[in-house]
């Protein structure tokens, strides 16, 4: 499924605690985050910019399976995105909270994504039980203890000898 992404609209939809409108770097801070995104996703992504570098596609923030388009203006990328949806590529997804970008979209019968679905759909989830051995206090009996030594000592005893040949083994 390919994304279309408005990317200042997504930006400014204050769904990143890192990445807002009043940074210069907002731009490369938010491809660098859908490139990290990338490497789960297997449809293609495009990002459409406003009111930035004007001149189309930007050969230095795309690459990583993310492609970067900048507009002269708001109303040119708005445009450029109604372009696209209207010859839209089979399973296109918007992801913006453009009201009339999301209009035109469903007349399309292009799928839609709100900027904070889209974020929450993409980012990792820490897992929510701990993983086994990482509890913060751990219990044995004596008994548990010294079956376990007799364990380890039982498997060192059966390793081989990893010593290369004409080499001695250190003894401690």
């Amino acid at each position: 499924m390919p994304l279309l992404i408005d990317g200042h609209n997504l930006i400014g939809a204050g769904v990143f605690e890192d990445i807002n409108l009043a940074d210069e770097d907002d731009e490369a801070k938010l491809v660098a985050r859908l490139r990290v995104w990338k490497s789960r996703y297997r449809g293609a992504i495009t990002v459409i910019f406003d009111r930035g570098i004007p001149g189309g596609r930007d050969r230095n923030l795309s690459g990583g399976g993310v492609e970067v388009v900048f507009a002269a203006d708001p109303a040119q990328a708005d445009d450029l995105i109604r372009r696209r949806l209207r010859g839209r590529r089979k399973g296109l997804t918007l992801v913006s909270n453009d009201a009339a970008l999301l209009q035109v979209a469903e007349a399309h019968g292009v799928e839609t994504l709100r900027g904070d679905e889209f974020v929450a759909r993409f980012t990792l989830r820490a897992p929510e039980s701990q993983e086994a051995g990482a509890e913060d206090d751990v219990q044995l009996s004596e008994d548990e203890v010294h079956e376990w030594l007799a364990l380890f000592r039982s498997h060192r005893a059966k390793r081989p000898d990893r010593t290369r040949p004409g080499r001695s083994r250190r003894r401690k």
